[in-house]
């Protein structure tokens, strides 16, 4: 059976990582996800995202793996990821709405990366996020 961890403490840690990303800046569901130690969980990551009521998680700067936004972004779709990323942050969006990311990607440092390992891993919680 593969580690586990709780929910709480995963979506703490990404509300934290996301907080960081500077303006301007960029990170993908699957970085973020393989960052926090579980590269397995980058849909958990996007739902947290989506569901987050807290206004000071800027999740416009996420984004998938192509760069692509989100046509299930909370605020209104691709339409207002878009208008978030290019108001908000000065990220330019293709026509394609694709990001470059080779542009725009931020890679945190590792003292800002919330260290999972030292929190206790359950192996019985329902809503647990799994990697091998």
């Amino acid at each position: 059976m593969g580690k586990q961890i709780n929910k709480q403490v995963f979506t703490k840690a990404v509300y934290r990582l996301v907080r960081a990303i500077p303006q301007g800046r960029i990170m993908t569901y699957g970085q973020i996800a393989a960052l926090l130690g579980y590269p397995r969980a980058a849909q958990y990551v996007g739902w947290t995202l989506h569901w987050s009521k807290f206004e000071d998680v800027p999740y416009q700067r996420v984004v998938n793996r192509f760069g692509g936004l989100a046509a299930g972004y909370t605020r209104g779709g691709r339409e207002a990821h878009r208008f978030d990323l290019e108001t908000i942050d000065g990220i330019v969006v293709r026509d394609d709405w694709t990001i470059d990311l080779d542009k725009y990607i931020w890679r945190p440092p590792s003292s800002l990366i919330p260290k999972l390992e030292h929190h206790t891993l359950l192996e019985d919680l329902p809503f647990a996020v799994r990697h091998p």
